[in-house]
């Protein structure tokens, strides 16, 4: 039954969102109507079709599931398989963000299964890898500290009645769990003394995350850019995400005549930069297969990034000719930020490695250059000297 909902300004601001096109920008503003006050809705072409799309003849099941994916693929929802019915289900993550809800009724759908790593770390992600008890950073990965770990709290304990649906669950470290677990009722919580050298813990779980990328690329990336690449045409991955369908689909698929008019597609061929890394096409695998595998590696944990989607990317970029090296550098700025990986966002990375960069040389009319201090003493000494000459000029 479709519910009364707000879209709040900042919606319109989101660069997640922005980047979407625009068919999937209603889409996921039609989901706040679909979803119940917990967050959740079913999650099937044919259901969302019927009640999003009933008087667009032109739009087909299967753009239907495309924009779906576009959804999921950018973390705005999250899919799961829930019931006894095993029925396709899906969660607006950040819900409680967008919706203020006033006398919010129970939930009669299932929520996703807390036994699911994948979903534990969904509400992570929702919660920004932050202990919602007592404020610190939460390790990314596990580590051997097993109390510096994450964990679901229930807000309202299952013991009382509490459930598993979103609004009652909340990201927190294994030990601030135990520890308010083990407290009376009423009383304020105290951050446990087991939590000290958390600190290490997340920069252990950072460094093991970067070394695993830096072993997996070790050998595929080089400075050579004698290399060309002529367009790649390959079959997508039919890779799976563990026990939770996935309904993930590329930002690039279902491109028609909709596609152009929304000004997506292909991202333009970027500057050429001789100074570059490129990954080496050698060996028997792919370029496009390594340069999936060094990037999921690296960026994965914590995101909602699927094979199938940075593969076509990827797969696409370097048909258009974009240069290997190039690409690389903005899929890591996109790893790094956290941000979807499309033909949209790889614009928006291209255009970041673009801008020109500061820097602290200084000309000198004779064709010389300082740097450092140098060239700070003589920038002053430039600005002094044009101060007084406007005061002689006064």
């Amino acid at each position: 039954m479709p519910r009364i909902r707000t879209v709040k300004p900042e919606f319109w601001e989101d660069e997640v969102v922005g980047l979407l096109p625009r068919d999937a920008r209603l889409l996921f503003i039609s989901t706040f109507n679909m979803a119940d006050d917990e967050g959740l809705l079913r999650w099937t072409p044919a259901y969302i079709k019927a009640s999003a799309f009933m008087y667009d003849d032109d739009l087909t099941l299967k753009r239907t599931e495309a924009l779906m994916g576009m959804l999921t693929d950018a973390g705005l929802l999250f899919p799961y398989v829930g019931g006894v019915a095993r029925q396709q289900m899906a969660v607006v993550v950040n819900f409680r963000k967008h919706q203020k809800i006033n006398r919010p009724q129970k939930s009669k759908l299932p929520a996703p299964s807390l036994g699911a790593y994948q979903v534990r770390e969904m509400y992570a992600r929702r919660d920004g890898w932050t202990c919602q008890l007592c404020g610190l950073p939460i390790p990314r990965l596990p580590v051997v500290n097993d109390d510096h770990n994450l964990t679901i709290d229930h807000i309202r304990p299952q013991s009382a009645g509490g459930t598993d649906h979103p609004s009652n669950v909340r990201a927190a470290h294994q030990a601030c769990h135990r520890s308010r677990r083990g407290a009376p009722d009423g009383e304020e919580f105290v951050p446990p003394s087991s939590l000290a050298g958390i600190d290490e813990s997340v920069n252990d779980a950072l460094k093991r995350s970067v070394n695993a990328h830096d072993s997996t690329m070790n050998g595929s990336l080089n400075d050579s850019l004698n290399e060309s690449h002529a367009p790649h045409h390959s079959e997508p991955s039919t890779s799976t995400d563990g026990d939770i369908p996935s309904l993930n689909h590329s930002l690039l698929e279902g491109k028609g005549r909709e596609g152009n008019r929304e000004g997506k597609g292909n991202p333009p061929t970027p500057r050429q930069s001789s100074d570059s890394p490129a990954v080496s096409q050698t060996g028997e695998r792919a370029i496009e297969d390594r340069m999936t595998d060094a990037f999921l590696d690296r960026y994965r944990t914590g995101n909602a990034y699927t094979p199938r989607q940075v593969r076509k990317v990827i797969v696409d970029a370097l048909a258009n000719g974009t240069d290997s090296g190039e690409l690389w550098k903005a899929l890591e700025r996109l790893g790094s930020l956290s941000k979807p990986v499309s033909a949209g966002t790889l614009q928006f990375a291209f255009a970041e490695l673009r801008k020109p960069q500061p820097t602290n040389v200084l000309q000198l009319p004779t064709g010389q250059t300082l740097t450092g201090t140098d060239a700070k003493v003589a920038g002053w000494m430039a600005i002094s000297e044009q101060l007084r000459q406007q005061g002689d000029s006064a």
